[in-house]
């Protein structure tokens, strides 16, 4: 689900999710102002920072929002945000699309079982 919040009239919102890039076993983490992406980090691990800067006031800000997780709290990642190295909100954010990794990680596995036992 995406986290929303409001930070000097601007709208944040921050979301991860799987991928279905390399059957789902990637998330994309995104941060976005104003619904227009300034950060995405993508990869294999609950592990990463999104980094990017957006124009706030005739100023450059430089946003990092940054989640770190593990299998103890797979579906509620804890994050931090930060606007020019300051924290702005810090919290869990539920990792989206684990149902739909679920059924892809379940169907993989039927299937190879099916073929160790057919060989």
């Amino acid at each position: 689900m995406t986290r929303t919040l409001e930070w000097e009239g601007r709208k944040i919102e921050m979301r991860i999710y799987f991928t279905p890039r390399l059957l789902m076993f990637a998330t994309d983490t995104t941060l976005c102002v104003d619904g227009r992406r300034v950060a995405r980090k993508g990869g294999f691990g609950i592990t990463e920072t999104a980094v990017g800067s957006f124009r706030h006031k005739g100023k450059e800000i430089q946003a990092e929002l940054q989640v770190r997780g593990n299998r103890s709290v797979f579906t509620r990642i804890p994050y931090v945000l930060r606007f020019d190295g300051s924290p702005v909100s810090e919290g869990r954010l539920r990792l989206e699309r684990v149902p739909i990794a679920a059924a892809v990680w379940l169907s993989l596995a039927g299937l190879f079982i099916l073929l160790a036992l057919t060989i």
